[in-house]
């Protein structure tokens, strides 16, 4: 799960606070926390994440490795993947591990051949925690 996907869920259970509030009680740069919720890439730096990781109680070093874990890179993970027919590991949120051929990909969703044979399983990206 990228840090965008982890500040949206944060955010979330926290009551919806907009961007402006969290910014404003964290003293980040206006603007800044609605692009590390939107932007594909890695974005930020520690004193941020860190800055985030206290306002809504939790782990810093868990934020920053989301950081690391940017929806690009588990883009191009899947894309590598199909186009090569290998076989890819998407451990999930609940800590459940799936594992088979990915057959499709959007920005919303997986579609995974699962290597035990059955029905096609689509897995929601934001439950990806790691690949």
């Amino acid at each position: 799960m990228s840090l965008g996907d982890e500040l949206r869920l944060l955010r979330a259970k926290a009551g919806g606070p907009t961007p402006f509030e969290i910014e404003e009680a964290t003293g980040i740069d206006p603007g800044l926390y609605r692009q590390l919720e939107q932007r594909y890439r890695e974005m930020g730096n520690d004193q941020t994440v860190e800055k985030l990781a206290a306002y809504f109680g939790c782990d810093a070093a868990a934020l920053k490795r989301a950081r690391g874990r940017s929806r690009k890179a588990l883009s191009q993970h899947l894309h590598d993947a199909q186009t090569s027919g290998a076989t890819v590991n998407l451990q999930l949120r609940s800590g459940e591990l799936l594992r088979g051929r990915v057959t499709s990909w959007d920005l919303g969703c997986i579609g995974l051949a699962p290597m035990t044979g059955g029905p096609l399983i689509v897995v929601q990206r934001h439950a990806v925690v790691d690949w």
